[in-house]
C-alpha cells in the first residue's frame, strides 16, 4: 500500500528536470529548518486579512519580517497584531509544507537528514497540539470543544485550514511510515489526530466546500491509523462525503457555489481522500468517482480556449487550467495515465499558458511550473504523448452557465445562481475572450476582508450585466435557458430584483458577438447596461462628449472616474466605438433607442491600480431593451 509508485526514487533521480527540482527543494528545506521555531502561545490569523485596502493586492509574507507586511502592488506597509497573526498562519503552513517536502526528499534521495527534518516538524506540532489555543478567524479564544464557536482551529484559525494542514501531515507520514517507530506513530495519533477528530467532527454539519476538506482530512487520518469508526463517520454520517458530492455537485458537474475556485479547491481535498482510499483498498464509490470525473472533464470544457477560466462568484482573478494542474495530477494518479483525465492533464501541461498563482492555500510548485503532486504521483507519465482535446460550445443549465465558441471568439455567460453561498450579484454577467487574450473578464475578488472586495468586486456594477436603480442584484436563484444551439443562447432570470425579470440573448460568429438584453418590470426605474473592456484597451476619440458626474454615490458608483456622456444626434442611429490593445481591434456598435444615454468612464480592475474602460447605457423606464454588437479584427 502506497500513494506513490514503488519505483519513485529511480523515476525522479533519473529525470534531469526532477533532479533540478529536488536540488532546489533541498536548499529550501535546509534553509527553513536552520531557523525553524514556533510557539503554541501565538494565535494565527485569517489569510483573507492579508490584502491591501488601497488596491486589493496581497501582502508579502516575508519569512524574516514577522512584523512588517508590504503590499506587493503599491508597497504600502501594514503593521499590527492582526497582520502578525496572519504571518503566523503563513509560517505554520510553510512549516507543514516543509515537512511534506522533507519526506519527499527522503523517499527520493534516501538522505536521513530529511527524515529527521520531517519527524522534527511533525513531532513539534503533535507534542504541542493541545497547547495551541482553540480560536477562530475573528481571534476569539475558547476554553474547550463544548463552548467553541463553529469553524475553530488550534494551529490555524479555521477548521478548514487545520484540515488542509492535517492532510499534508498525513501525506508526509505516509511517505516515511516504514522508518517510523510504533511509539512515534502512537504519540502522533494520540496527541494530534485524536484531538483533531474531537475538534473537526462536530463541524461537519452542512453541504459545503469546507466540510469536504474536513471529511477528507478525517478520512485520510482514519485510513492511515486504522480507525474504522472515523472512516465510517466520513462515509456514513449525516453529511458524509458521498452526500456532499451527490447533493453539492450539479447534474452538469459543477460545485453548487458557482465558483471555479471552490470547485477545484474542494476537489483537491476529495482527490487526496480518493488517493488514500485507493492505496488502502477502501472503495470510494463508483457513483462518486463518476461525479469527480465529470467535475474534472466539464471544468476543462468550461475554460476559454486560452485555458483561462471564467471567474463568476467568489474566488481569485485570472485563474487558468495550469493554476489547478496539481489537482489533475492527483486525479490522474487515481484514474490512470491512459484515462480521459490522464489525457487532460497532458493537454494542460503542454499548453503555453503561464500559471496564475493562488494567493492563499497554495500548494508547492517548483519554478511555478512543476507541482509537488506531479513529482510524487505521476513522475512516470510521458507528457509528450497525448491526444489533443478540442472544445465546443457548451450549456450547463443546472449551473446556469454557458460558453459559446466560434473559432477564436468565446463568450461566457452566467445566468443564475444555486444559492447565496459565495455568490456575487451578477446574474446575466458575460466574459469575452478572443484567441489567447481576454476582451472582458470578471474581476472575481480580493481577500474577503479587503475594503475593495466589498465596495467594488462584489458589486453588480463591476460586472457586465444590467444594474437597476444603482442597487445590487438580489436574486440567488437559477435562471432558465429558453433556447440554445451552440452559436446562440437565450436565457431568462425571474425576479433578478423583486418584480424585475431579465431576458438576454447572445450569439457568436468567427468575427464577434451580438447581445440583446431586455429588462421587464411593472415599475419605472433607472436601468444601466454595463460592459467592461480590459485595461489594455484604449478607445479611439472619434466622438464628441461632455464630462460630468453621475449622481449615484453608492454600490460601486462612487468608484467610477473620468465619466463622459457621448453627444449624439437623435437621428444618427447607433454609436460606433473603436478600441484597441495593440493586438486586437474591437468595434463596438451600440444600438441606442430614444431616451437612452451612453456614458464612457473608467472603473477599477483587480488589483485596482489598473483601470478598465467601461461603457454604460442608461434608460429610465419600465420595460427596456439594450443592444450591442462587437466585431473583432486582429492587428
Amino acid at each position: 500500500m502506497s500513494i506513490i509508485n514503488p519505483a519513485f526514487p529511480a523515476l525522479v533521480k533519473g529525470a534531469p528536470e526532477f533532479s533540478t527540482m529536488l536540488h532546489s527543494m533541498a536548499k529550501e528545506v535546509d534553509s527553513f529548518m536552520h531557523s525553524f521555531k514556533d510557539d503554541p502561545s501565538k494565535l494565527s490569523g485569517w489569510g483573507h486579512i492579508y490584502f491591501c485596502d488601497d488596491d486589493g493586492g496581497r501582502l508579502i509574507f516575508d519569512l524574516k519580517r514577522p512584523h512588517r507586511h508590504v503590499c506587493q502592488v503599491c508597497g504600502r506597509v501594514y503593521q499590527g497584531q492582526i497582520y502578525d497573526g496572519v504571518w503566523v498562519y503563513f509560517y505554520r503552513n510553510l512549516a507543514v509544507l516543509t515537512a511534506l517536502k522533507a519526506a519527499t526528499l527522503y523517499r527520493a534521495l534516501g538522505d536521513a537528514t530529511y527524515l529527521s527534518y520531517a519527524k522534527s516538524i511533525i513531532s513539534f506540532y503533535a507534542e504541542n497540539y493541545a497547547l495551541f489555543e482553540l480560536h477562530d478567524k475573528e481571534g476569539r479564544v475558547y476554553t474547550d470543544y463544548s463552548t467553541m464557536g463553529w469553524g475553530c482551529g488550534r494551529i490555524l484559525p479555521q477548521g478548514l485550514n487545520e484540515s488542509i494542514l492535517v492532510i499534508r501531515l498525513v501525506q508526509a507520514l505516509e511517505l516515511i511510515k516504514d522508518d517510523l517507530s510504533p511509539v512515534f506513530l502512537e504519540m502522533v495519533r494520540v496527541k494530534l489526530f485524536d484531538e483533531f477528530k474531537r475538534l473537526i467532527a462536530p463541524q461537519v454539519d452542512a453541504i459545503h466546500n469546507i466540510r469536504c476538506w474536513n471529511l477528507a482530512a478525517l478520512g485520510i487520518a482514519g485510513l492511515f491509523f486504522g480507525d474504522q469508526s472515523l472512516v465510517d463517520f466520513v462515509f456514513t454520517s449525516e453529511f458524509n462525503i458521498h452526500r456532499q458530492l451527490r447533493k453539492g455537485v450539479t447534474a452538469d458537474g459543477f460545485w453548487y457555489e458557482g465558483s471555479i475556485h471552490y470547485h477545484f479547491f474542494l476537489l483537491e481535498g476529495v482527490l487526496a481522500l480518493m488517493l488514500f482510499c485507493d492505496a488502502y483498498g477502501y472503495a470510494f464509490g463508483k457513483r462518486e468517482c463518476a461525479i469527480v470525473k465529470r467535475m474534472l472533464v466539464n471544468a476543462y470544457d468550461y475554460a476559454f480556449d486560452n485555458h483561462t477560466f471564467p471567474v463568476p462568484n467568489d474566488g481569485w482573478p485570472d485563474l487558468n487550467l495550469k493554476t489547478f494542474v496539481h489537482t489533475y495530477h492527483i486525479a490522474a494518479k487515481v484514474f490512470g495515465e491512459d484515462s480521459q483525465i490522464g489525457n487532460l492533464v497532458k493537454n494542460i501541461e503542454n499548453d503555453s499558458t503561464r500559471r496564475t498563482i493562488l494567493p492563499l492555500s497554495e500548494t508547492y510548485y517548483w519554478n511555478n511550473r512543476i507541482p509537488l503532486e506531479r513529482l510524487l504521483f505521476t513522475p512516470e507519465f510521458k507528457l509528450s504523448s497525448f491526444s489533443p482535446v478540442s472544445t465546443r460550445s457548451a450549456n450547463f443549465p443546472q449551473s446556469s452557465f454557458a460558453m459559446l465558441r466560434a473559432e477564436k471568439v468565446n463568450v461566457f455567460v452566467k445566468y443564475g445562481l444555486n444559492g447565496p453561498s459565495h455568490a456575487h450579484p451578477d446574474i446575466m454577467n458575460i466574459e469575452v475572450a478572443y484567441g489567447k487574450g481576454m476582451v472582458s473578464r470578471d474581476l472575481s475578488n480580493a481577500g474577503y476582508r479587503s475594503l475593495l472586495c466589498n465596495e467594488w468586486h462584489r458589486k453588480t456594477l463591476s460586472h457586465s450585466t444590467v444594474c437597476c436603480d444603482a442597487r445590487d442584484i438580489t436574486s440567488c436563484e437559477r435562471g432558465t435557458c429558453l433556447s440554445y444551439d451552440g452559436a446562440s443562447i437565450s436565457m431568462k432570470a425571474a425576479d433578478v430584483y423583486p418584480g424585475i425579470d431579465y431576458v438576454r440573448s447572445l450569439s457568436v460568429t468567427p468575427s464577434g458577438f451580438s447581445d440583446d438584453f431586455q429588462v421587464f418590470s411593472q415599475c419605472e426605474g433607472t436601468r444601466d447596461y454595463v460592459f467592461h473592456l480590459e485595461s489594455g484597451f484604449t478607445i479611439a476619440r472619434g466622438f464628441s462628449a461632455i464630462t460630468l458626474s453621475l449622481p449615484e454615490r453608492a454600490n460601486g458608483y462612487q468608484h467610477l472616474s473620468a465619466v463622459e456622456e457621448i453627444v449624439r444626434d437623435a437621428s444618427s442611429g447607433p454609436v460606433v466605438l473603436e478600441a484597441s490593445d495593440g493586438r486586437l481591434r474591437v468595434v463596438l456598435t451600440v444600438s441606442l433607442a430614444a431616451g437612452q444615454r451612453l456614458f464612457l468612464c473608467k472603473s477599477m480592475d483587480n488589483p485596482v491600480n489598473r483601470m478598465r474602460s467601461t461603457l454604460i447605457v442608461r434608460e429610465v423606464g419600465t420595460c427596456v431593451r439594450f443592444g450591442l454588437r462587437a466585431d473583432f479584427r486582429e492587428l
